[in-house]
């Protein structure tokens, strides 16, 4: 059979097809795409035949029928939705994964068929392998829900995620996406319809063709981890609770907080200790904390029992495990993975301050994650067991493995100490509590800190990491008293139900909405040109609710500074660019520093304001570049004072020293900051931004910008290109305490402008000013600094406050057409 029409109407009649009507077999003589590729590409039908998926197409290449990968060819270029119906390639996706491709307008498969097998890159397969059908129905008379984790292990989230799923399926149609795989797989795949594995959800799973996938009513955001789900939410324009666990002290990239703060329909936290370590980051983003968050834990507190044969049968069997006789001694159980957060090298500690006042108290740890070659936490937590004697029968310290002894655990133990640095309400309190024991943990460490818990009588909180004062506490409890087991009461909602109820109550209650697009197109979760209907939503998202990360238009702006009433911000006005003749100009001398030097040339050539400053004054940290720095500019006529200093303090302490007492800066008044700083890893993106305040700031090559004008008003301190972010303190925040008090008033919730990307023309009163807010000796941190968080990043967001502290105003000179990212 070698004609294409009967070849494929023997084979599948009509049920792709129909999609594509006129596709036909090219004329008799004429050469085909196919017949032109498999004269230049080696192998072209074994790819082919790899990629082909419908399965009597697959069989008749299989049996070498003619023309059967002509045919599979020709159907898989008629595109979307034809080759994906009978292969696993599909241009759309292609495209998606590729931008490269599609900037370029390549065709997909030509490349692929050309270059793309041979170089690895993806195509459905990929994404199929990582998708499983669960072992429930999809039923489209029923609500669809998904539940997002970030990984399918054994741990904490993963497992309150399992729970979710498992009550959801009780009403609703599951599906699960998660970030990374692991042990829970089969478990999860028991109560969904579809589970699929991916890192990227938003270019992943708009490829998948179950129905499942395309109905989604609501979904729930388990752990701040499943932060990449957000992106494909916002997209679909799907409503979404996150279930927050982690505390913001150890989330990082700061990211996930910012975006899961933003975009979260409703944020619901496990406790309200959880809660508290997001309050700064939720007051950033300008979020309603009392309206749009809840305190919902992962389970209710059960305060059980053990009756006598059952915590002497467990001790029997957890002395037969550990070699020591536990029938007459007080046990302390631990539990949890052995790493650095969980603290049981303070458990150690515990132990060993025990031992000498009361041989008879063990201590049992249970969990696994102890790995002697981890040179982060593991081979100094060896050591130190090693040298206390851990695991000796005449020892008090004991560990083992997470597993099948865990009840015993928890039926002989007295009391469970919960070591941990911060963690937020971990499932062992739960099931210790349950079983009957005590427990003892630090203050400020732990969810179950909350006094909702401690009224239970049952729970007692120390100094936060003080092994003594836990000892002590241990030492001074009641030993358990055998009682009738108690049978877990029903719950009336499951953890589930109460999240949805907890949604779909704070949906209802919505009023506001916004539509449509708004003058200020900055993206936070879709950056490609291409995607501007996308971020159309996520701007429709935040501003539903009232959230900030980026300004609506310039009339918001006003308006906000129009009716501020803190002190700083009373000082805040905002100015169109435009363009200036240098005699307009005040006088200014002008500040360089060049860590790096390798943009600098560039910079000079194309900013005639060099050209225009009093004087420059470059500061550097080596005599080789001091060097190259007096070339390069003498190149161009100018004359810079290159002053070589240590590079501490990224940008800005080399410039505030400047001022200080017989400093360089001298009586010159109107000075302009600028450098050459780059992230670790330079991007297009900072490349853009710094160009983008350059051109503010100064202007081009051909013309000077009017920005240092507005310092010809005496009243005016500060002048900087105006963000279309709004960025608040951010890591910030948590120094103010410091500086707050030496302020003629109290710092406002949020900065709302300020020179972002420290560059910017200011008054010398100004920077005076700034210096001796921190005094003379300031013990600045040393290089290396963090991305955030550091005295340095404050004072970029102070520049307001002391130019108000000085009487004077900041002005921000917006450019909306000059490309920030």
């Amino acid at each position: 059979m070698s004609d294409l029409d009967d070849l494929w109407r023997s084979l599948a009649p009509g049920q792709v097809l129909a999609e594509r009507p006129d596709f036909r077999r090219p004329p008799v003589g004429e050469a085909s795409v196919y017949d032109e590729l498999k004269a230049q590409i080696s192998g072209l039908d074994k790819v082919l035949e790899d990629l082909t998926t419908l399965p009597a197409l697959s069989e008749a290449i299989a049996l070498g029928e003619p023309d059967a990968c002509h045919l599979a060819c020709e159907l898989i270029r008629l595109g979307d939705p034809v080759d994906r119906a009978v292969s696993d390639f599909s241009h759309e996706a292609y495209r998606a994964w590729y931008p490269d491709i599609a900037k370029a307008k390549i065709d997909p498969f030509l490349h692929y068929l050309e270059h793309g097998w041979k170089e690895g890159r993806r195509t459905l397969a990929s994404l199929r392998d990582k998708h499983h059908a669960g072992r429930r129905t999809y039923n489209p008379n029923v609500q669809t829900c998904l539940i997002a984790v970030h990984e399918l292990s054994r741990t904490g989230a993963p497992v309150v995620g399992l729970d979710l799923a498992r009550e959801a399926a009780e009403t609703c149609n599951v599906v699960v996406v998660a970030v990374r795989g692991g042990a829970l797989l089969e478990d999860f795949i028991d109560h969904v319809c579809d589970l699929v594995i991916s890192e990227n959800p938003f270019g992943d799973i708009l490829f998948l063709s179950q129905e499942s996938f395309t109905r989604i009513d609501f979904a729930i955001l388990n752990s701040v981890e499943a932060v990449p789900l957000v992106r494909y939410a916002v997209a679909r324009d799907i409503p979404f609770a996150t279930y927050i666990h982690e505390y913001t002290d150890y989330t990082y990239p700061n990211y996930k907080v910012t975006l899961t703060s933003l975009f979260s329909d409703l944020l619901i936290f496990s406790s309200d200790h959880v809660r508290q370590s997001w309050t700064g980051w939720l007051r950033d983003v300008e979020c309603d904390i009392d309206r749009d968050t809840r305190i919902l834990p992962q389970r209710p507190v059960r305060m059980g029992g053990c009756t006598e044969d059952r915590i002497r049968e467990a001790r029997e069997r957890i002395s037969a495990l550990i070699g020591r006789d536990c029938a007459h001694v007080r046990l302390v159980c631990g539990a949890g993975h052995l790493q650095w957060r969980k603290g049981p090298d303070i458990f150690a500690m515990a132990a060993q301050i025990c031992a000498a006042r009361d041989p008879d108290t063990l201590f049992l740890w249970i969990g696994d994650g102890l790995n002697p070659e981890d040179m982060e936490f593991g081979v100094w937590m060896s050591y130190h067991l090693r040298q206390i004697g851990a695991g000796r029968p005449e020892g008090n310290l004991f560990l083992l493995p997470a597993g099948p002894a865990y009840p015993d655990v928890l039926a002989a133990a007295d009391a469970m100490f919960v070591s941990s640095r911060l963690d937020p309400l971990p499932n062992v309190v739960f099931d210790a509590l349950a079983a009957g024991c005590r427990i003892v943990l630090f203050e400020g460490a732990s969810g179950f800190g909350d006094a909702v818990y401690r009224r239970s009588g049952r729970i007692r909180t120390v100094e936060y990491g003080n092994p003594a004062a836990a000892a002590e506490a241990l030492l001074d409890l009641p030993r358990k008293t055998p009682g009738p087991a108690r049978e877990a009461a029903p719950e009336a909602d499951g953890l589930f139900a109460r999240i949805r109820r907890a949604l779909l109550d704070r949906l209802a209650t919505q009023r506001y909405f916004v539509r449509g697009a708004s003058e200020i197109d900055a993206p936070m979760l879709f950056h490609e040109p291409e995607q501007a209907e996308f971020r159309i939503l996520e701007r429709e998202k935040m501003m539903r609710y009232g959230r900030r990360r980026m300004w609506r238009d310039l009339a918001e702006v006003e308006e906000r500074l129009a009716d501020a009433d803190n002190w700083v911000h009373r000082k805040l006005r905002i100015a169109p660019y435009g363009t200036a003749e240098a005699t307009e100009l005040p006088r200014f001398s002008l500040h360089v520093h060049a860590f790096y030097t390798d943009d600098l040339a560039q910079d000079v050539r194309r900013h005639a304001a060099y050209r225009c400053a009093s004087r420059i004054v470059v500061t550097t940290d080596s005599d080789r570049k001091a060097d190259e720095i007096r070339t390069l500019m003498a190149a161009v006529g100018l004359a810079p004072e290159v002053l070589v200093r240590p590079n501490r303090g990224r940008d800005i302490l080399p410039f505030l020293q400047l001022f200080l007492p017989g400093g360089a800066a001298g009586e010159d008044e109107i000075w302009c900051h600028l450098h050459q700083k780059k992230s670790l890893a330079t991007t297009d993106s900072g490349d853009i931004w710094r160009a983008f305040l350059l051109r503010i700031l100064l202007g081009d090559e051909a013309s000077l910008s009017d920005a240092a004008t507005n310092l010809r008003n005496p009243g005016v301190g500060l002048v900087a290109p105006f963000d279309p972010y709004f960025i608040p303190w951010d890591a910030s925040r948590a120094l103010l305490p410091r500086v707050a008090p030496r302020l003629p008033g109290p710092l406002p919730d949020n900065p709302l402008l300020f020179p972002v990307g420290n560059m910017f023309f200011v008054r010398s009163a100004v920077v005076r000013a700034m210096n001796d807010l921190f005094g003379a000796g300031y013990p600045w941190p040393n290089e290396p600094i963090p991305n955030d968080g550091t005295e340095f990043h404050l004072i970029e967001r102070l520049w307001p406050a002391l130019a108000a502290q000085c009487g004077l105003s900041s002005v921000f000179v917006h450019k909306l057409d000059q490309q920030r990212v």
